[in-house]
């Protein structure tokens, strides 16, 4: 009766530490690019501009709704050939499994991270960019310093999760 022979685990060991490396490499640039880009797009969806509001809001449910499978072959196959539409070239511009991952999963997290930063700087008490306001800060002043950081602590758990 044969048994699981741990001397083939042994033989991959370096491809298998190769892919955990990248893994962990494309977990840290995706949280940390999605969660930059993410809190932008939460405050262009909480902007008093309209179509600033509607555009933020426009791409956070877009990028929800479909898989992130399908985006992932959209940016690999598909921004190549439009990129060559738009600047008229010969041939479509190499773009890179890797770089492509990148950007895809960047782009898809900020999604999720938007809607959450969103949740939490709308759990603040509006008084609280009021006397920010009154203390004669600016916006971007009144988040930085007053209201993202108490919203931190409201996201903390869902961030966490």
């Amino acid at each position: 009766m044969g048994g699981f022979d741990f001397g083939s685990i042994v033989s991959v060991l370096p491809f298998l530490f190769k892919g955990l490396t990248y893994t962990i490499q494309l977990t840290v640039v995706a949280a940390v690019g999605g969660t930059l880009l993410g809190i932008l797009l939460a405050l262009a969806r909480l902007s008093h501009l309209k179509w600033l509001s509607m555009l933020a809001a426009g791409y956070i449910n877009l990028m929800r709704s479909i898989p992130l499978l399908l985006v992932i072959f959209w940016f690999y196959f598909l921004v190549p050939v439009m990129l060559q539409s738009l600047t008229g070239a010969d041939y479509p511009p190499k773009i890179g499994a890797e770089r492509s991952a990148y950007f895809t999963f960047i782009l898809f997290e900020a999604a999720y991270f938007a809607e959450i930063v969103r949740a939490g700087i709308q759990s603040i008490p509006r008084g609280q960019l009021g006397a920010a306001y009154a203390l004669g800060l600016t916006y971007a002043q009144s988040m930085r310093l007053i209201i993202l950081p108490q919203a931190l602590r409201n996201m903390l758990p869902v961030l966490l999760t």
